[in-house]
């Protein structure tokens, strides 16, 4: 898939998955309990509203706004942006109409998701507009919100990153303590590719000294954990091709240029997910 580009939510992540996901959320809020909005709006009042991006940045999970508004009687009448696509304050993201009521008390839900989802987005595009000269991607990580993962790992899509795995079974990656467990015997490499000749094999490596002892077995990527600039680059160069290299650990915004220029073929960064921070987003309900 092309990073960067418009994407529709729907091809990607299941929608029955998302119906799920916004059932609990609205169950949660009690929405359909709005005593608050029952008291103040009468049943039959029709209304109209509009999302509204209070700040720049990249928009994800505006189509949540349809599968919410589903369950209140009301629909999206139009949306004036895509996943994926670089919103400006004040931008209209979307129209939505039906009952008032509906509207109110599917707010909050609306803005959540779509908050959250484009925030991890606009977060992503920032590492990735550092690295892209370099040709370096940005990878995602495991360390997502609980039941989200699907979401979220679309987010960083939608900012142009890259999925890592998405599960235990998707890749064979060893971490350190696999390798502590094991006393670093490298031997179980080759029992994986032969029991799963299909997974992708990735070994960390916080030791340079272990590199040339994994590469005489069948790994697909090495990855360099929590290792100085320097010894990446020393790392880069003993491994000189043989293998795809993928750097992790204490990356931000201040240091990954420097890591960057060593030439990787991939930086994960687990803070695109758990630490992004919500892009401010409203809806305005016109005057009725």
């Amino acid at each position: 898939m092309k990073r960067g580009c418009f994407l529709n939510i729907f091809k990607i992540v299941d929608r029955a998955n998302i119906e799920l996901l916004v059932m609990e959320s609205i169950k949660e809020d009690r929405a359909f309990t709005d005593i608050t909005t029952q008291m103040c709006v009468p049943e039959e009042v029709e209304g109209v509203a509009n999302i509204i991006a209070k700040e720049n940045g990249v928009l994800s999970g505006i189509q949540i706004a349809e599968v919410v508004l589903q369950n209140f009687g009301v629909y999206v009448v139009e949306y004036f942006a895509e996943d994926g696509e670089n919103i400006k304050e004040g931008n209209r993201l979307a129209k939505v109409k039906g009952k008032l009521r509906g509207m109110l008390s599917a707010e909050r839900t609306i803005l959540n998701f779509i908050q959250h989802l484009s925030g991890i987005a606009t977060y992503t595009q920032k590492f990735v507009k550092i690295v892209e000269k370099y040709n370096v991607k940005i990878l995602d990580t495991r360390k997502t919100t609980p039941g989200l993962r699907t979401l979220e790992k679309y987010a960083v899509l939608c900012g142009g990153g890259i999925n890592h795995r998405f599960d235990l079974y998707d890749q064979i990656m060893i971490k350190d303590n696999h390798l502590s467990f094991m006393k670093d015997d490298f031997t179980v490499i080759q029992r994986m590719k032969n029991k799963y000749p299909d997974k992708k094999i990735i070994v960390e490596v916080k030791d340079i000294e272990d590199i040339e002892k994994i590469l005489n077995y069948p790994v697909d990527r090495i990855l360099l954990d929590n290792m100085t600039p320097e010894n990446v680059e020393k790392s880069i160069k003993l491994i000189n091709g043989r293998c795809e290299i993928e750097i992790s650990g204490n990356i931000d915004e201040k240091n990954i240029e420097l890591y960057a220029q060593k030439y990787p073929d991939f930086i994960s960064i687990g803070k695109i997910t758990h630490s992004a921070k919500a892009l401010d987003i409203s809806m305005k309900v016109e005057n009725v």
